[in-house]
């Protein structure tokens, strides 16, 4: 069904469809992230070999998580959770440590004691 056409209204071709260039973006980028604190990486490394050297390297270990924290806080880098961990490992195995050695130094009397038992 064709619609009348107005003969007043004056005929124009039809228009082939527009295109319009495509709209670019500026490039996203993510936002970059500070530098990891050397020394907390360090300690976390310390901390768990200490784990596995009778808690030698795990003083290492804790010393340099509390000194690595304390540069996070004034520097601002990143590593924050590695510092952590390496303090929390390290006191676990030095505690581990003191405590297996604590046991052994109060069972050590029991074992090597000179009452001999005597069969008549």
């Amino acid at each position: 069904m064709s619609y009348p056409v107005d003969p007043n209204q004056p005929q124009t071709p039809p228009q082939p469809p527009q295109y319009q260039m495509p709209q670019y973006s500026a490039p996203q980028y993510a936002a970059q992230q500070p530098p990891t604190n050397s020394m907390a990486l360090i300690a976390m490394i310390s901390s768990i070999v200490g784990f596995f050297s009778f808690g030698v390297l795990a003083v290492l270990g804790v010393v340099l998580g509390h000194i690595s924290l304390s540069q996070i806080r004034r520097t601002g880098e990143g590593g924050r959770g590695l510092g952590i961990t390496a303090l929390v490992v390290g006191y676990i195995a030095i505690a581990g440590y003191l405590i297996a050695l604590l046991f052994v130094l109060l069972l050590l009397p029991f074992v090597f004691s000179t009452s001999s038992v005597s069969v008549s």
